[in-house]
């Protein structure tokens, strides 16, 4: 193998595949990033099993070979040199950088270690970058994080003739948003449960390339799934199982509706989980004759109490608490000027979304306080 390519194109490749690395790899060679060079293309790939990340780079292929590289050693070696002309060369199992100051040697592993990727059949789904960018920041943060419970890890996507629905879960709280432009025009409902961790990376990369449209491809019966990001694609092990029924979750209808300013909430909640964080960052809100009352209580240090005007569309008083991380979630996610607020009972599901946003639901499940 002998290449040539810039420093700059290796390091921006570089940094696409080094957050999939795992930690801890099931085998080794999951540890390592694969480098390809051959047709005078040159492309990088990485895995953790359950998602893989393949990008071109722009170079010069002057002998074809291909060879697993070390990961972390790979992009941290080529972080640290300067911009320009770098020069790859591959002898036996030993890779050597030279650039214009410095010369790396990395001994490597035979490529044909490497798990391939899936060759994924069929049309792909066109989706606006956007719409990527607005199921990540509003319904990925909802998804759990616990590998023990993989179903609640990944986002439901559904497709069917009203659009795309979007759910995401981790037991305490779940959100939806429906894109409606994305419809199943053959009128089938397509789901599948894709990790959150890929959508993330997805719309990560697209904001890094900025991309307009991206296209999915899904082989339900090989459960995978593989996301195409101009020169780079993902190629994603979509979870198998059952989701929990999110509908049974969601209120049919609330008897209480207010609106509140999103700033003000977000200052107060800031201010309550002070106190909140030696109480299991429990708050309680009460609604009393057009305000809201925000308070938390420490049993070590005392007690916060805020006070806001908030707008009472329908419904009467009440009171409920929540984790209040969970609604601070919320308001980062979205920053939203106004927020809309629906509940029940006290212990009943209760809901929040940016006012004006009807495709957009939120709900919070609320804690037993006992004064």
């Amino acid at each position: 193998m002998k290449l040539e390519l810039l420093q700059e194109n290796l390091t921006a490749a570089l940094n696409q595949l080094h957050r999939i690395i795992p930690n801890k790899p099931q085998l080794s060679i999951l540890s390592s990033i694969l480098l390809e060079a051959k047709n005078n293309s040159i492309s990088l790939s990485a895995t953790d099993l359950y998602v893989g990340i393949k990008t071109k780079v722009a170079g010069k292929v002057i002998k074809p070979a291909s060879i697993a590289i070390p990961g972390r050693i790979f992009h941290n070696s080529i972080a640290t040199l300067d911009p320009g002309k770098l020069e790859l060369s591959l002898k036996g199992d030993t890779l050597t950088i030279t650039s214009a100051n410095n010369t790396i040697t990395i001994a490597c592993l035979a490529a044909d270690e490497f798990p391939e990727f899936p060759q994924l059949d069929g049309k792909a789904i066109s989706l606006e970058a956007d719409s990527l960018e607005r199921i990540q920041n509003m319904v990925g943060f909802s998804a759990s994080v616990d590998p023990t419970r993989p179903v609640l890890t990944a986002l439901l996507l559904q497709f069917d003739q009203e659009g795309l629905l979007v759910v995401g879960t981790d037991g305490f709280r779940l959100a939806t948003l429906k894109l409606s432009a994305l419809k199943n025009k053959e009128g089938e409902q397509t789901q599948i449960l894709i990790p959150a961790k890929a959508m993330n990376e997805a719309a990560r990369i697209a904001v890094v390339q900025d991309t307009v449209k991206i296209g999915l491809r899904i082989a339900e019966e090989l459960k995978q799934a593989e996301i195409e990001i101009d020169n780079t694609r993902l190629y994603v092990r979509l979870i198998d199982g059952e989701y929990p029924p999110f509908n049974k979750i969601i209120p049919a209808q609330f008897t209480t509706e207010i609106e509140l300013d999103g700033k003000e909430f977000e200052s107060q909640l800031k201010r309550a989980q002070v106190f909140a964080r030696e109480s299991s960052n429990i708050i309680r809100l009460q609604i009393r004759d057009g305000e809201m009352r925000i308070i938390s209580a420490s049993p070590a240090f005392g007690r916060q109490e805020g006070v806001m005007g908030v707008e009472v569309i329908r419904g009467k008083d009440g009171e409920i608490a929540f984790n209040s991380r969970y609604l601070l979630d919320f308001i980062s996610a979205h920053k939203p000027e106004k927020i809309s607020f629906y509940m029940n009972e006290s212990l009943s599901p209760a809901m929040f979304r940016p006012t004006q946003q009807q495709d957009y639901k939120y709900i919070v499940m609320p804690f037993r306080v006992n004064e």
